[in-house]
């Protein structure tokens, strides 16, 4: 009898929602929490300074959307003067800033938190769902991410997988 392979979750990391999955006997299956199988992708901070991912998140939009972040994936990677970033800052209740080396940075709760780091607050909800879900810890992780995101958004989102525990076998 052989051992049993280590599951390697698959994450689509998306802008406007994120969901993982495994492949089971060569069938791929899509992790659930409850009823949830696709989480937004979305960070708030709650007025305790404690930080929540998803569906509590997003409800928070509607109590206090200067402490809600979401669409982070379109900041990822990018320097804080880039074109992009500017229109986000144009169109985005919550406050974006310039980080250290023209990085961006959002404040959310009483502190800056990097958009590496709110990444790596919704990667890390998805492991801990996927974990709950398998009744086994998870490590190791593939990222679907866009096929036109550039070498550094490619490795903040690794920098992001390895701050939420991920070990990343792949970006694709």
């Amino acid at each position: 009898m052989s051992a049993p392979s280590e599951i390697v979750l698959g994450i689509d990391l998306g802008t406007t929602n994120s969901a993982c999955a495994i492949v089971r006997e060569g069938r791929a299956s899509v992790v659930r929490r409850g009823e949830d199988r696709i989480v937004p992708s979305v960070v708030a901070a709650l007025p305790d300074g404690s930080i929540v991912v998803g569906n509590r998140a997003k409800r928070r939009r509607a109590i206090d959307p200067t402490q809600v972040v979401y669409s982070a994936k379109r900041l990822i990677g990018r320097r804080f003067n880039s074109p992009e970033v500017q229109r986000m800052r144009d169109t985005v209740p919550y406050v974006i800033r310039e980080g250290n080396n023209e990085s961006v940075v959002v404040e959310l709760g009483s502190r800056l938190h990097s958009i590496v780091e709110i990444s790596a607050y919704i990667l890390t909800y998805l492991r801990e769902m996927a974990e709950e879900a398998l009744g086994q810890a998870v490590s190791k992780t593939v990222i679907a991410v866009p096929a036109n995101f550039t070498d550094s958004q490619r490795s903040a989102t690794r920098i992001a997988a390895r701050l939420a525990g991920l070990d990343v076998i792949r970006v694709i």
